[in-house]
């Protein structure tokens, strides 16, 4: 089915990225310090360029610098010369004040006497801005975060199973850390299982950064704790999805994201999360289909829109939750399972709540959590996991979206 966004509302996410600044310092000096603040005519012979570290989010952005003793004492303006060692990348006012003007690095060296202080100064503006072509991989900086472009209505992410540990992001001190165990993999097989069926591909989000380093599927102050690094991670990630539910409601005019995450709880069974709570769950089908429930899900598009009652979108016969568990993967919500049961179940995160339909959008959302054995536990699971969703799916999208995923000639 050809989409299209004619008469439609489309999401745009200006998303203005367009540089990134990381200053850090390296005292290079010689001498000492008798902690006096210098005069006119005292020699100074060491210094530091403060703050050792920001982050600058547009070129013309700019950030005060100060030279001081390594005792602390302000060294006079007067006192300090200022240079950069390249002005395309970033220029410095004889004030201390530095200007991000250009993608590159440069070093910012402030001399007082016979001191010096060196400054390394980066400026990286990400590819975040489109457009994106399906076929071509994108990586943020450092390649912390990658984007596949994809050519069907359908969005994945997978925001816990990175590996990446770099030294210049330091381990999260709050929060959840535990690394989801091989969804990362998952996540690309389910796309290569997709693309061998369809002949087309979905959209795919991956943090490759371990979760001590970032969490993407929390707000970004518990996600990133304050590190620059870690908040440029954060941003590269929610708008690569941003850009994948743009492009989505334009070609389609609606869609589904699905947030792949593994949970660790005793029951060995698929939770799928539409922000729906468990005792929510736990009521009749009557009680479900109260309007209150459906506008406070993650698929509120969908079930505006829906030929069925809520209840059938959630739990019902052609839910995704009883396609899967059709398909031998017991599944919560379904027809089987229709509820939690007072057991422990995620009801979706952060993602789920931005990206999905519950607060206005196209595009609705689910988070499934995906038990470890014979789902995640090794590469033929997966494999065979894979291909079980990829049946689902196609169910699901010409049940509730009236999309068919048929390649034309198969038709």
């Amino acid at each position: 089915m050809a989409g299209t966004s004619r008469g439609r509302r489309s999401r745009r996410v200006l998303w203005r990225l367009t540089m990134a600044v990381v200053l850090t310092s390296a005292v290079a000096t010689c001498g000492g310090s008798d902690g006096t603040a210098p005069s006119g005519e005292d020699e100074i012979t060491a210094l530091r360029v403060t703050p050792a570290r920001t982050l600058l989010h547009e070129i013309g952005g700019t950030l005060e610098l100060e030279a001081r003793t390594l005792s602390g004492a302000q060294i006079p303006t007067g006192s300090v010369a200022w240079r950069s060692s390249d002005e395309s990348v970033a220029t410095v006012a004889p004030g201390g004040v530095a200007t991000a003007a250009g993608a590159g690095t440069a070093w910012i060296v402030a001399e007082a006497g016979s001191a010096a202080d060196s400054a390394t100064l980066e400026v990286h503006p990400p590819e975040l801005d489109g457009p994106f072509a399906a076929g071509t991989t994108y990586f943020g900086r450092a390649d912390y975060i990658e984007y596949q472009p994809g050519t069907l209505p359908l969005i994945l992410s997978a925001a816990h199973g990175g590996a990446l540990e770099p030294s210049g992001i330091p381990d999260r001190t709050w929060g959840t850390t535990v690394t989801d165990a091989n969804t990362e993999q998952l996540a690309r097989t389910l796309a290569d299982a997709v693309e061998a069926r369809t002949g087309q591909r979905p959209h795919l989000v991956i943090c490759r950064l371990k979760r001590t380093k970032l969490d993407p599927n929390r707000a970004i102050e518990e996600a990133a704790q304050g590190n620059p690094y870690a908040e440029l991670a954060w941003k590269e990630f929610q708008g690569f999805i941003d850009a994948a539910s743009e492009t989505v409601e334009d070609d389609w005019a609606e869609g589904l994201y699905i947030d792949l995450h593994g949970h660790g709880h005793d029951i060995q069974r698929l939770e799928l999360g539409y922000l729906l709570s468990g005792s929510g769950l736990g009521g009749s089908d009557d009680e479900l289909d109260r309007p209150a429930m459906a506008a406070g899900s993650s698929v509120r598009h969908l079930a505006e829109n829906a030929p069925h009652p809520f209840h059938e979108l959630i739990r019902g016969g052609a839910s995704l939750g009883t396609l899967l568990e059709d398909r031998g993967y017991p599944s919560v919500p379904s027809a089987a399972d229709p509820d939690p049961g007072g057991a422990p179940y995620f009801t979706g995160g952060y993602n789920t709540v931005r990206h999905g339909s519950r607060d206005g959008g196209t595009v609705d959302g689910v988070q499934i959590e995906m038990n470890y054995q014979g789902v995640r536990s090794s590469a033929s699971a997966r494999s065979a996991f894979s291909e079980a969703l990829v049946d689902a799916l196609e169910i699901y999208f010409e049940t509730w979206y009236g999309i068919d995923w048929t390649p034309a000639g198969a038709r």
